[in-house]
């Protein structure tokens, strides 16, 4: 939990992917893994958002989180219904391969960002982030294509999974509300938040393009973390 949080603190995203690469190699039960992510996450996001909170605008996050908030749903039946198996192997290879993709080209020009796309990526995160606890994946790859540094892009990644996953695990409770949340899930939030700690020091000492680069490798590692779970 510590070192996913160390990690994906610096780029703002892909705790969840990184940690259950590791928490589905030791658990079998995909809703229990997804409950501690969700509560180690939201730790980790709630520290963060605090920390960057004046840069932070949610008119911004409007649009994105509008699209999720629809589409949510989606990905909690899934969870709850089909097997994640058949389904995050696809998302890792797009991971996988936008992952290079900014890797290798940091910097891009400024694009339109057009409400339909906002609305659309946000949608998507709130599939991704229903079923896998993921919801930044899409999000981060629009803000690289529009050319957002990365403060700006940062401001909308950071809020936008802190609501989707304070929904996420609502929305789970009610869902299976014969399953009580463990108080044991409360210790992942320590090292999540100690993680976050460390993660906003470096976020702070990189560059635009560094930042990028470092966002491209993370989507890199959790496309392989669907594909493959450790």
């Amino acid at each position: 939990m510590l070192l996913s949080a160390l990690v994906s603190s610096i780029a703002g995203f892909a705790f969840s992917p990184i940690a259950g690469a590791f928490l589905f190699h030791s658990l079998s039960e995909p809703i229990t893994i997804v409950r501690i992510l969700l509560v180690a996450s939201i730790a980790q996001q709630v520290y963060c958002v605090w920390r960057l909170r004046e840069s932070i605008e949610m008119r911004r996050c409007a649009p994105y989180l509008f699209g999720s908030i629809l589409t949510l749903p989606i990905g909690l039946h899934l969870l709850c219904n089909t097997s994640a198996s058949t389904l995050l192997p696809m998302l890792g290879a797009l991971l996988i391969t936008y992952g290079a993709f900014t890797a290798l080209k940091p910097t891009l020009r400024s694009g339109k960002n057009p409400l339909w796309g906002r609305i659309t990526v946000g949608a998507l995160g709130g599939i991704t982030g229903g079923l896998a606890a993921f919801p930044a994946a899409f999000v981060s790859m629009w803000c690289h294509v529009q050319g957002f540094d990365k403060h700006r892009a940062r401001a909308i990644i950071q809020p936008f999974i802190l609501v989707n996953q304070l929904l996420s695990l609502s929305l789970l409770m009610v869902l299976r509300p014969s399953e009580v949340m463990p108080l044991g899930l409360l210790f992942y939030a320590a090292p999540a938040v100690l993680g976050a700690y460390v993660g906003l020091i470096i976020f702070n000492r990189v560059d635009t393009a560094t930042f990028n680069r470092i966002v491209g490798l993370l989507l890199m590692a959790a496309g392989i973390g669907f594909v493959r779970p450790l």
